[in-house]
């Protein structure tokens, strides 16, 4: 995706000695300059103009190598969340304008497509779905869901919560006072969805790759009997968009746009609401 938004790819590094990604990765794309020590990486970043960072290193390696890449006054990109505690993100919250945070989900072009469709005023309410496996997941991987979330209803707070040991349901609201529900089961055999009820439509976004748009009831003749389906008017598959991971081409073109000066909804100021509000829904 980096290469098709006509990035050139400068040198690869690794936290690990014998990474099978990186050379696996030198080989396919004939790339030159490759570090096993990510330090020695950045050094020689150091000696080129018009040079960012892409990192997609573990969390646990997050905050020493961001640091050393802030320090370079680079843009940078690097991939949610980025760290699994809000009070982390404090003493990089100065370098703002230099940190793209890669939460692909908002950049689907379901996702912005719903963004611009939905009129929050007709908003009646949201339902959410998450079985994910655990709290330390939840953390990492549904935060996904939130940034979804926060990308087209805004800022949201908990107004209720009820917290089992393999359940917790959080009654969310925005500023406009949309209620979203959002229940969490641990391990269950579901799927993740979000529902968000406007008027007589109804956008069902399940799994997160797929968007079926529903306007009214249709009736149909079945066996000499009616039946009543929701009426599906359209239908958004990530997969059918294009052959890169759903959302990674089109993210690709705004961290460039980043790069060249643009302001992005998904900074780091973002990510650490996404996992504050994470974080305050397992506590």
């Amino acid at each position: 995706a980096l290469k098709k938004t006509s990035f050139k790819i400068r040198a690869l590094s690794s936290t690990r000695l014998n990474s099978k990604n990186l050379n696996y990765l030198k080989k396919r794309f004939k790339i030159k300059k490759v570090f096993t020590n990510w330090k020695e990486c950045i050094n020689f970043s150091k000696k080129i103009s018009n040079l960012s960072f892409y990192l997609t290193t573990r969390i646990e390696d997050n905050k020493k190598i961001l640091k050393s890449c802030c320090l370079t006054k680079r843009k940078i990109f690097i991939e949610k969340p980025i760290f699994d505690k809000a009070k982390n993100f404090t003493e990089y919250l100065k370098y703002n304008k230099q940190i793209f945070v890669g939460y692909n989900r908002i950049f689907y072009k379901g996702i912005e497509d719903l963004k611009k469709k939905i009129k929050l005023s007709n908003v009646s309410n949201v339902i959410i779905k998450c079985p994910e496996i655990n709290k330390k997941q939840f953390l990492r991987n549904s935060c996904h869901i939130i940034s979804i979330l926060e990308f087209i209803f805004g800022d949201l707070k908990i107004v209720k919560k009820i917290k089992k040991s393999t359940f917790i349901f959080c009654l969310l609201k925005n500023k406009k006072n949309i209620p979203v529900s959002f229940y969490i089961n641990f391990n269950n055999s579901d799927n993740f969805s979000i529902e968000i009820f406007e008027n007589k439509k109804r956008y069902k976004i399940s799994p997160i790759e797929t968007i079926e748009y529903y306007n009214g009831i249709e009736k149909k003749k079945i066996n000499n009997s009616h039946k009543y389906f929701p009426k599906k008017i359209k239908i958004i598959d990530e997969y059918n968009e294009n052959k890169f991971k759903p959302g990674f081409l089109n993210q690709a073109k705004h961290f460039k746009r980043f790069i060249n000066g643009k302001p992005v909804h998904n900074n780091i100021i973002l990510a650490k609401k996404i996992v504050k509000l994470a974080e305050s829904i397992l506590k």
